[in-house]
């Protein structure tokens, strides 16, 4: 069907995007109800232009509608969905110099920056699975030509703090240019609500595309979201993970039509280790105190033997470390147990730690450290 979607002509596409859109989207209800319920809102589809330029010389791109804006509770996340029209007279593949992608733009986060609503789990973002911390969406298909129209496709995540938050972006070829910039930008509202219903699984069937819980039956389907410990995850990869004994933490909605939120936060066999750590003088170097102890604990489930270790500077002040504090980047890949991170900067840092065995970011994190000045 998404093949079919981008060959069709422009009329039929301006009604097929109207109507996308408009199933896309629910009524938005008020602050205070979402807060209560902790459901999922977005707003209606914003649909494409009247009319749109074409054949212009070489890259070009026409924004052609999108979905509408999601009201979230914190950590709740929701799809997204832009269509462009391939204004130029040139087609875009996936090939060098001819790479078509959605990045990232200003004011919010600015061009190439990462942003807290989403990103791939690098440099500080949370892992929604972007194409990179920058980049939400990569070409849905081998080629767009010129008249066709693609639909790029992202997921936000909302911040732990109620606000409202804008994500702008802007289409691009890769390595050769930005393409036109129309403003396009998703407006994120969070509200204040309580924690998600935390539940052990008893059993699964994924056969029936539902678990049980003690005496509760959840049941999902393609539309809602999945993550594990925090990352997004698709339906697939959570038909694979969910078993008896994981830990779920879940915002339910049971009408068919409801999106409701699973987070695997602890996968029986694959939960993340527990990470502590403490700032001293370990290597006898001297009286500075510039060394970090890292002890990594696996969990009583049970865990990997080969974990990814990843360390990042934060602003002093972090009270907690989390995919959003900073840019984890690789460090000692393979210990397991405690190890010595040594002769470090004055500063705060954060580390975590997952099983290299997860398709997916599955980190347990540290608490901050802080490295005094010497």
């Amino acid at each position: 069907m998404e093949r079919m979607r981008s060959r069709l002509s422009v009329p039929v596409v301006v009604a097929l995007v109207a109507s996308v859109l408009l199933t896309l989207a629910t009524p938005i209800g008020s602050l205070t109800a979402a807060a209560a319920e902790c459901s999922l809102r977005v707003g209606p589809g914003i649909p494409p232009p009247g009319s749109v330029p074409s054949g212009l010389p070489g890259f070009h791109a026409a924004w052609y509608g999108q979905s509408g804006y999601p009201t979230l509770c914190p950590g709740q996340t929701a799809r997204a969905v832009v269509a462009y029209y391939n204004s130029g007279s040139l087609g875009w593949r996936i090939a060098p110099l001819e790479y078509a992608a959605l990045g990232t733009w200003g004011p919010s986060p600015g061009q190439d920056q990462p942003s807290i609503l989403g990103g791939d789990g690098t440099r500080g973002t949370p892992n929604t699975r972007f194409a990179g911390y920058n980049r939400p969406a990569a070409m849905p298909h081998e080629y767009i030509g010129p008249g066709q129209v693609a639909w790029f496709q992202f997921t936000v995540k909302a911040p732990s703090t109620p606000g409202s938050y804008r994500f702008y972006l802007r289409p691009l070829i890769e390595g050769v240019q930005w393409m036109e910039d129309y403003g396009v930008f998703w407006q994120v509202t969070v509200v204040s609500a309580g924690p998600p219903q935390r539940v052990t699984v008893t059993s699964a069937n994924t056969a029936m595309d539902l678990f049980i819980a003690g005496s509760e039956t959840f049941r999902y389907d393609r539309n809602d979201a999945f993550e594990a410990n925090d990352a997004v995850i698709t339906y697939e990869m959570f038909e694979l993970v969910i078993s008896q004994s994981d830990l779920v933490d879940i915002r339910y909605e049971s009408a068919p039509d409801g999106v409701s939120s699973f987070n695997v936060v602890g996968d029986f066999g694959a939960f993340p280790p527990m990470v502590a750590v403490e700032a001293g003088n370990f290597d006898g170097n001297g009286p500075i105190k510039n060394d970090v102890r890292v002890t990594i604990t696996p969990p009583a489930s049970g865990g990997s033997a080969v974990n990814w270790n990843q360390r990042a500077f934060v602003p002093a002040g972090t009270a907690k470390c989390e995919a959003i504090s900073g840019w984890y980047q690789p460090d000692h890949p393979t210990e397991t147990g405690s190890f010595v991170d040594r002769d470090k900067a004055s500063g705060t840092y954060c580390y975590r730690s997952g099983p290299q065995s997860a398709g997916w970011n599955a980190f347990g994190y540290s608490a901050p450290v802080t490295v005094p000045a010497p």
